[in-house]
């Protein structure tokens, strides 16, 4: 009996270490939620401007370089992130998506504007640099929440 329990426990063991590994395939993603840290941003040339967003379960951290000025940024605002806000924002990123787009403009290497946006997990990083303004299909919902918080904190 006292073997039988032995192998019985190992097998347990190796069943719960089996069932908490994370996994990814083609259909999903699986990630812990708590892990996303998203940043998004948009850079100008010539001096034209600068902004940042950093967005955590636990902040949300906003920079604005002014245009023409030393690359300090003059106004930085952050606050917390209620647990409502949270589910929102994770709701408003598709993984799947996301990391499927390929673009990596640089309009700003002639003095236009670029858009950014990265989104990391414990397990993957992506980024992706665009025209700032382009709407795009697969993460209008991310985009628009994006656009949100700029509008919150002001430029």
């Amino acid at each position: 009996i006292h073997k039988h329990m032995k192998y019985s426990a190992l097998l347990i063991g190796f069943l719960l270490c089996f069932a908490g590994c994370k996994k990814t395939d083609n259909n999903a993603l699986f990630y812990d939620s708590s892990s996303i840290i998203i940043n998004a941003g948009f850079y100008c040339g010539w001096g034209a401007g600068a902004d940042s967003l950093f967005i955590s379960r636990s902040e949300i951290k906003y920079l604005y370089y002014v245009p023409a000025e030393s690359m300090l940024p003059k106004i930085i605002r952050s606050r917390s992130v209620p647990d409502t806000e949270w589910i929102n924002i994770v709701n408003s990123i598709d993984l799947k998506d996301f990391i499927k787009l390929k673009y990596n403009s640089c309009n700003v290497c002639v003095d236009g504007c670029d858009e950014w946006i990265s989104v990391q997990t414990d397990q993957i990083s992506h980024q992706i640099r665009f025209a700032k303004g382009l709407r795009i299909d697969t993460i209008y919902k991310l985009q628009n929440k994006i656009e949100q918080l700029r509008s919150e904190f002001g430029r």
